[in-house]
């Protein structure tokens, strides 16, 4: 049968030992005083920010890479918070019964406003386009 007994703490005995000391060792991969590179986090910012403005007397639906983000109304200003790659469409949101055409515009990131406007093509002809600025 076994005998379990607490160790004596008073009966250790001390080493004479140096104390020791930390010391940084410059290595490969280890503390360097160059500049490292940032890591970007992925926090809300403005450089999402898309702005689309309606100059024209139509309401329009507004797409993002076929995505709905919603509708604009007469003469409103809206803000959308959507990556800046793929294409930006808008269709009008009244059925009129014939083929409904979207106006496509490729976005990049300099791209910060959109515009759809109206303009006259001769006397009897109206084209919608939209405009990057």
């Amino acid at each position: 049968m076994a005998v379990i007994c607490a160790p004596e703490i008073e009966q250790m005995e001390r080493l004479d030992a140096p104390p020791t000391e930390t010391q940084t060792l410059r290595q490969r991969g280890g503390w360097s005083l160059r500049p490292q590179p940032r890591i970007g986090l992925d926090l809300g910012s403005d450089d999402e920010l898309l702005m689309v403005e309606n100059l024209t007397e139509v309401r329009w639906i507004v797409y993002h890479n076929y995505h709905r983000l919603g509708m604009i109304e007469v003469g409103e200003l809206l803000g959308f918070h959507v990556p800046k790659y793929g294409l930006l469409s808008v269709r009008p949101y009244e059925d009129t019964g014939d083929a409904v055409e979207y106006l496509v515009l490729p976005l990049t990131y300099n791209v910060t406003s959109v515009q759809v406007y109206r303009r006259q093509m001769g006397s009897e002809v109206d084209v919608y386009d939209l405009r990057a600025a």
